[in-house]
């Protein structure tokens, strides 16, 4: 550790401040009105509905959202570790701040030192320092989906997962002895990327491992032929072990015991729920990555945005950097594979992932979904995120040539690494962070002092990403309105629309019979009984006023909400939403 402590400042002082400079601003919660605002929301949802004791267990099913009919809320972005996080912060501070900005960087760091110390013992301080940077701040696809898609770009536990899984292979296939204790890590940080984005990023995790069991389970038992020897041979590595490192290995049990209880029931709530609905009948959205994508360097000019490579390739591109590791990483990992080709056994569950991933198509290809925990995975572009991970392990393998002309290729190579990590990272220096601002907070603390147990927004936004809602008509402005649900948990309280990942047909029936559709077509007005029916649902259902979005209707509907309700008592700007001014209802009697 002593000739490591350096190493490790280093690596620390490189992740954070990178990572802040990524961030950029800490100061305020996150808010652009759209994807960013989501991952706030469900800390706080997580907040106010979880159950610790005997185990901990969320209240799924309630009327917070699609008030007051009420809905299954299974469909969330969970990230059950972010979550914790954030409802922590949100009890100890007295509600919404910048907790997911720190988050995020304790998330790289966490990814960058954890991969250091896994590989530094194997293959020494400069090769363990750039694959630490590599699976940190400069996996660019990761960097760029910081705050627009939270839920894609903290990987840090799936990171460490993977490459102490090909730490256990390394040693195993180099026939050395593991640590009981090492054993045990492992174990851990399988129950630590449940607290990870389950249908997407915890599962790359779990793909690795399957693929890498049958190759450990063949060389362990080439390694140990004689099966009724396995009781007595195991006995003797536990009882030696234990006299090695009794109090590091209750040490790992214990962790072990806390992350399987803080994780494993909430990831078996959220999936049994989640597999009770059947979405055969909703069609598949064919979003898919060209696997050409990974030749595409972060280079001026030639990089992801420079040129049009969807219009070439016929693929659906999300952001930037997607399928596209960098060029050099790329050439590092061939010339790795090619340095290792045959030790089959140490390259063969990396490239397989790897295959399965670049070839991945959610409808026509579906290679992924032979694993159940990809079963709602929708984007084959997503993998991107693990990308680097994969090539990076295979190019840790490279040795310095001998040759000098192999030396000068390896040189280009390094010089390539540092021209891309200069480009993409420049690049995303350049886009700021959005905010929720001031006005906001306090037009929101407004509204949380007004009496009654919801706000209704006006109009609202019922929908789902995979498109239900929409061709209903629940939701007319969805560019500026997808979001506008969030904002409850600034000020507390229910809300009638909400935005989900996934949305089933059935979940919207009850919109759908009260007419709401006809009430949402832009410009509609309203009859005598449409008033009469909006009265009963607000004072019925005991709401505090409306969110009105004056931009969004007509200037004759505005006077009629302000002619039945009254005028606003506070006006401000949601982002992407536009102006919204609140309008009590309590005054009407």
């Amino acid at each position: 550790m002593r000739n490591n402590t350096l190493w490790y400042i280093v690596l620390i002082s490189l992740t954070a401040g990178l990572g802040s400079l990524a961030v950029g601003n800490f100061s305020l919660p996150l808010s652009n009105g759209n994807d960013t605002d989501q991952f706030e929301y469900v800390g706080y949802f997580f907040g106010k509905n979880l159950t610790l004791w005997p185990f901990p267990h969320l209240n799924l099913f309630n009327n917070q959202s699609f008030y007051p009919y009420g809905i299954n809320q299974v469909f969330l972005d969970w990230g059950f570790e972010r979550d914790y996080w954030y409802s922590l912060c949100y009890r100890l501070f007295d509600g919404a701040g910048p907790y997911l900005q720190f988050y995020y960087v304790y998330s790289l760091l966490v990814a960058a030192v954890g991969t250091f110390t896994l590989i530094v013992p194997r293959f020494g301080q400069p090769k363990a320092l750039m694959l630490s940077l590599i699976v940190s701040v400069f996996n660019f696809y990761a960097l760029w989906k910081f705050p627009e898609h939270m839920n894609i770009c903290v990987d840090h536990w799936t990171v460490l997962c993977m490459v102490a899984t090909y730490r256990i292979l390394l040693d195993v296939v180099d026939r050395k002895t593991i640590s009981l204790s090492q054993w045990l890590v492992w174990i851990w940080l399988h129950f630590e990327v449940l607290g990870q984005e389950l249908g997407y990023v915890a599962g790359f995790a779990l793909t690795l491992t399957t693929l890498t069991v049958p190759v450990l389970a063949v060389l362990l038992v080439q390694r140990f032929p004689v099966p009724g020897r396995w009781p007595i041979l195991i006995r003797d590595y536990v009882r030696d072990q234990w006299g090695r490192q009794a109090g590091l290995i209750i040490g790992c049990i214990l962790l072990i015991v806390l992350s399987a209880w803080l994780y494993l029931p909430l990831t078996l709530q959220v999936a049994l729920t989640a597999w009770q609905f059947d979405f055969g009948i909703v069609p598949e959205l064919r979003a898919w990555s060209h696997p050409l994508r990974l030749l595409i360097p972060h280079l001026p000019g030639i990089h992801s945005y420079a040129l049009p490579y969807q219009q070439w390739l016929k693929d659906s591109f999300e952001s930037y950097g997607q399928g596209s590791p960098g060029l050099y990483l790329v050439m590092l990992a061939g010339v790795g594979w090619w340095q290792i080709r045959r030790r089959v056994a140490l390259w063969l569950p990396l490239v397989t992932m790897l295959v399965l991933c670049l070839l991945y198509h959610p409808v026509l290809l579906p290679t992924l979904k032979v694993f159940p925990w990809f079963s709602f995975n929708r984007h084959g572009g997503r993998s991107s995120l693990i990308i680097p991970v994969l090539l990076g392990l295979l190019a840790l393998s490279v040795a310095w040539p001998r040759k000098l002309l192999g030396q000068i290729g390896l040189v280009v190579l390094l010089g390539l690494l540092g021209a891309e990590w200069y480009t993409g990272y420049r690049m995303r220096l350049f886009i700021p962070v959005d905010l929720a601002s001031q006005s906001l907070l306090r037009y929101c603390a407004v509204v949380k002092q007004q009496p009654g147990v919801a706000v209704l927004d006006w109009p609202f936004c019922t929908i789902g990403a995979d498109g239900v809602g929409a061709k209903e008509g629940l939701c007319p402005y969805y560019d500026r309105q997808n979001a506008v649900f969030t904002f409850r948990r600034f000020y507390d309280k229910r809300a009638v629309g909400q935005y989900f990942g996934r949305l089933h047909p059935d979940q919207i029936r009850p919109f759908l019979r009260d007419g709401w559709p006809r009430l949402l077509t832009p410009g509609y007005a309203f009859t005598a009984q449409d008033w009469q029916f909006l009265d009963s649902f607000l004072h019925t259902n005991k709401f505090a006023g409306i969110n009105l979005y004056p931009d969004l209707l007509t200037p004759p509907q505005v006077a009629q909400f302000y002619q039945r309700y009254g005028r606003p008592i506070a006006e401000t700007r949601f982002p992407a939403a536009g102006r919204v001014v609140f309008i009590p209802i309590h005054r009407k009697r």
